[in-house]
């Protein structure tokens, strides 16, 4: 009686070149974010996360002190464009080798690397045409060096004709693939696995998943990639504690301007801080740390952006006893214009000469001014529904500490605690009324709060 069903060589089989596919996955992103790194190194960069972990984040590498817009540039195009020089290696092996289990994972390497060949031509098309790609390694490319996006597409659609011409004359890829299907598709010529591929297989998948297994189950959080960042940090809250509360140090040699966007999930009181490790004042609040969120709950998607750092060593500071997670990008730039303006505003805001027409930007208009007495929650005005994002910028003279916040659709937004200016910060559209109201505590203070729609 003939026998059916699947047998035990096939299960083994499909497991080693399930194995293969995910090893190639993981080999591939290994390749394309060390191509990053490399590239930032070598532009004196420094590495500060390195994630090849696909089963809960879209891979990445961070890295500070690389600012050059084509350096960050050349940096982003490392990773789709470095992992092409192993298509010379297989080349060279493909032909060469006698296993159809080395061909065949050969052949879906080159595979993999081709793909994301496509994948680049596509993503520079978008770019030409408008889409939002944000966050892409050749969006970046375009953003940083100010190429035509059509000339990049044309360029990567080229190269990838070459690579092809080259392989199917040089690397002989036609004759191996119809050899590697053959092989498998033929009973008597079947490949069958060794034991020692077998082994290296099962080593290779006990690797991966004690890698990233913790992960797959751990906390994760998500924010909408910027289309730039130089570092991003994910945090699971619970691992802070009293001993150790830093989670990221950086240090400033020249006047930069620092954007910080983040995500949060705190299940109970959290407190997440810049502090300059050196207790110089920050010009801000004139004190040497900014409370950047203080409270519990969700956050989608939170911006400090345009924070001038003087001359300094500095750390993102964490309060121990919460759980939940964080995520956040950070970016920087060469202070402009309108950044060593804002420098100017919160100095006058600290030396006390800051008036109601100090602040002139474009679109703002003054919607509160006034003396505020000591006291909790006090209601300063309320705000009508609006169809769009709103933002604040606000100003506080004293020596009183102030914390202001904005209510609406149920949700409170924290605007400004434990400094004396913020902004441009943004504030979702809601549809009731809202209302902005302040706590001061230790003297009196007068507030500026100036807001515009988008």
């Amino acid at each position: 009686m003939a026998k059916s069903g699947i047998g035990g060589r096939e299960v083994i089989r499909v497991l080693v070149w399930l194995g293969i596919a995910l090893g190639v996955i993981f080999f591939y992103a290994f390749v394309h974010e060390g191509s990053h790194a490399l590239m930032a190194l070598a532009f004196g960069g420094k590495i500060t996360a390195f994630e090849i972990n696909f089963f809960r984040n879209s891979p990445h590498i961070s890295y500070v002190g690389v600012s050059d817009p084509l350096q960050r540039a050349l940096i982003s195009l490392a990773g789709p464009v470095l992992p092409l020089l192993l298509i010379g290696v297989m080349a060279i092996l493909l032909p060469r080798s006698k296993s159809l289990f080395v061909q065949g994972t050969l052949l879906v390497l080159l595979i993999s690397l081709l793909s994301t060949m496509i994948t680049s031509i596509v993503i520079a098309l978008a770019v030409g045409f408008g889409a939002n790609v944000a966050g892409e390694d050749v969006a970046n490319f375009i953003q940083y060096s100010g190429l035509n996006p059509f000339l990049v597409a044309g360029a990567f659609f080229v190269l990838f004709v070459i690579l092809l011409i080259f392989l199917f004359k040089v690397a002989r890829v036609k004759e191996t693939a119809i050899r590697v299907y053959k092989g498998f598709r033929n009973p008597a010529k079947r490949h069958r696995v060794t034991r020692g591929e077998m082994v290296l297989t099962a080593v290779f998948l006990l690797v991966i998943a004690i890698a990233v297994l913790p992960n797959i189950v751990g906390p994760s959080v998500h924010v909408s990639e910027p289309a730039s960042y130089q570092a991003r940090i994910d945090l699971d809250l619970s691992e802070i504690t009293p001993a150790s509360t830093v989670f990221y140090s950086f240090d400033v040699t020249e006047p930069t301007t620092y954007d910080f966007i983040y995500s949060l999930e705190a299940k109970s009181d959290f407190t997440l801080r810049l502090v300059n490790l050196g207790g110089e004042p920050l010009p801000f609040n004139n004190l040497d740390s900014i409370v950047m969120f203080q409270g519990s709950g969700k956050v989608p998607q939170a911006y400090f952006t345009g924070f001038t750092l003087l001359e300094g060593s500095y750390a993102l500071e964490a309060s121990p006893g919460s759980s939940g997670t964080l995520r956040m990008y950070i970016d920087t730039k060469e202070p402009d214009e309108v950044d060593l303006y804002y420098l100017e505003l919160v100095s006058r805001v600290n030396d006390g000469t800051f008036t109601a027409g100090s602040y002139q930007e474009e679109g703002y208009e003054l919607i509160y001014q006034g003396e505020l007495t000591l006291g909790e929650d006090q209601l300063l005005l309320t705000v009508p529904g609006i169809p769009s994002e709103r933002k604040v910028s606000a100003f506080v003279l004293g020596e009183g500490e102030v914390s202001l916040t904005y209510a609406a659709d149920g949700q409170t937004h924290t605007l400004l605690e434990g400094f004396k200016a913020t902004i441009g910060r943004g504030l979702p559209m809601h549809r009731s009324e809202g209302e902005i109201r302040a706590s001061v505590w230790g003297a009196p203070v007068e507030v500026y709060i100036y807001s515009k729609e988008n």
